[in-house]
C-alpha cells in the first residue's frame, strides 16, 4: 500500500475517534504487524485510570501490507473476545537474584465493530521479541546472559502451558474461536501445503522426504476433522507476537511481556503454538548463530513442563514444518546456503519425529523437548 493510501486510512481513523472517549491529540503509525494498521495515540483527555497513551488497531478486509490479499474482518471480533476473556490471566516467573517476568495480554478498552477499530493497552517502548533478540544478543552469545534467556523462555513456557490448560475448559471461548475457520484453514495451508511446495523448490534436499511430508499433511488434515480432540489455541504464537520493554534485563527488575495479536485464535492442537515458538527461537541460532535463541528454547520447554513422548514428537513435526515451510521463505534472513541448511534441518526434524526416533533428538539441539537439555 502506498503512502497516500496509508495517510487516508490514518485520517479516517483519527476522524472516527474524534467523537469518542478516545479522541486523539496525535496518532503515530507504528511499525510491526502486516495485517493491520497500528497507531500510538496520545489522547486529548486521559481515561478514568489516568491512561493517556493507547494502541489503536484498525483493520480492513485485506492485509495492510498486501491489499489484494483479502482477509475476513471476523478476526477483529475474535481478538476482542479473546482479550476480554484473558483480561485477568497472567503468570510471573522469578527466582533468586533474577528479574521478575510478568506475562499477560494487553487490556482492551474499546472495540468499534462497525469500523473494525480496537483501542488496546500500549506497552510503552515495547519491542517484539524477535527484534529484541536480534538487537540485543550477539552471535555466540556470552554465557553471562544465559540465565536471563532461560528465565525469559521459562516465563513464556509457563504462560503458554497455563493458557492451554485454562482454554481447554472454556466453553464460551471454544464456541467463539470455532467460527474462525478461514484463518484455521489458512494456517493449515501455510504449515502443510507449503511443505510440499518446498519439495519442488529444494528437490535435492527434500525429495527423499516427500513421502513423509505427504503423510504429515494427511495427518494434520485429519486432526482438524475431529474437533473433539482440538481446543482453543493462540494460532500464531511466535516471537513477533511477544512484546517486551526495549531495555536491558537487569537483576531485580520487573519485565512485563504482552502476548498480542489474537486474530488467528482457532481450534487446534496445543503443539501448533508450542512448535511455532520453538521454531522461531531456533531460527535465531540457525541463521544468526545467536546462542540465546537456543537457551530460550530450553527455558521455554522447561517452563511448559512435562509432556508425553507423543506430544513431543507431534511438536517436533510442527517445528520442522515451520522451518521448511516458513523459515525458508523469509526474505533477508540468510544466505542461500543458510536457507538450504534450514531446509535440511527441518527435514531431519520431521523425518525423525515421524519415525519416533527419541535417541536422535536426545543427541541434538532439541533434546529439551523430551525433558533434557542437549
Amino acid at each position: 500500500m502506498d503512502a497516500t493510501a496509508r495517510e487516508e486510512i490514518k485520517s479516517k481513523v483519527l476522524a472516527n475517534l474524534e467523537q469518542t472517549l478516545f479522541a486523539a491529540a496525535s496518532l503515530h503509525a507504528l511499525s510491526g504487524g502486516t495485517a493491520n494498521f497500528l497507531y500510538h495515540a496520545t489522547l486529548k483527555k486521559s481515561l478514568p485510570d489516568g491512561t493517556i497513551d493507547v494502541l489503536v488497531k484498525h483493520s480492513e478486509d485485506y492485509i495492510a501490507n498486501s491489499p489484494t490479499f483479502k482477509l475476513t474482518l471476523f478476526r477483529c471480533r475474535i481478538e476482542e473476545e479473546c482479550l476480554k476473556a484473558l483480561s485477568d490471566f497472567s503468570i510471573e516467573e522469578k527466582s533468586s537474584d533474577t528479574a521478575r517476568f510478568i506475562v499477560r495480554t494487553p487490556r482492551v478498552y474499546h472495540f468499534d465493530e462497525e469500523r473494525s477499530t480496537q483501542i488496546q493497552e500500549l506497552l510503552r517502548d515495547g519491542k517484539d521479541l524477535k527484534t529484541y533478540a536480534l538487537d540485543t544478543y550477539l552471535a555466540n552469545t556470552p554465557d553471562a546472559v544465559r540465565p536471563q534467556c532461560l528465565q525469559l523462555g521459562r516465563a513464556l513456557g509457563k504462560w503458554l502451558r497455563s493458557f492451554h490448560t485454562w482454554s481447554a475448559t472454556q466453553t464460551g471461548l471454544r464456541q467463539m474461536v470455532t467460527g474462525n475457520k478461514e484463518l484455521q484453514q489458512l494456517k493449515h495451508y501455510i504449515n502443510f501445503s507449503w511443505l510440499l511446495d518446498r519439495v519442488e523448490q529444494f528437490p535435492s534436499i527434500l525429495s527423499e522426504a516427500k513421502g513423509v511430508f505427504e503423510n504429515v499433511k494427511e495427518m494434520a488434515a485429519k486432526e482438524l476433522e475431529d474437533e473433539s480432540q482440538l481446543q482453543p489455541i493462540h494460532g500464531d504464537f511466535w516471537t513477533g507476537n511477544i512484546l517486551l520493554p526495549d531495555r536491558p534485563i537487569h537483576e531485580n527488575s520487573d519485565i512485563t511481556m504482552f502476548v498480542i495479536d489474537w486474530e488467528m485464535a482457532q481450534m487446534g492442537l496445543p503443539n501448533l503454538d508450542f512448535g511455532q515458538m520453538v521454531a522461531e527461537l531456533y531460527e535465531l541460532k540457525l541463521y544468526k548463530d545467536i546462542t540465546a535463541g537456543l537457551w530460550m528454547v530450553q527455558g521455554f520447554a522447561e517452563g511448559y513442563g512435562e509432556v508425553s513422548d507423543d506430544f513431543a514428537f507431534r511438536t517436533a513435526i510442527q517445528i520442522g514444518a515451520h522451518l521448511v515451510s516458513f523459515g525458508t521463505s523469509v526474505q533477508g534472513w540468510g544466505t542461500p546456503e543458510q536457507v538450504e541448511m534450514v531446509a535440511r534441518t527441518g527435514r531431519d526434524i520431521i523425518v525423525h519425529a515421524w519415525q519416533k526416533d527419541r535417541a536422535w533428538f536426545q543427541q541434538g539441539d532439541l533434546a529439551c523437548l523430551f525433558g533434557s537439555a542437549a
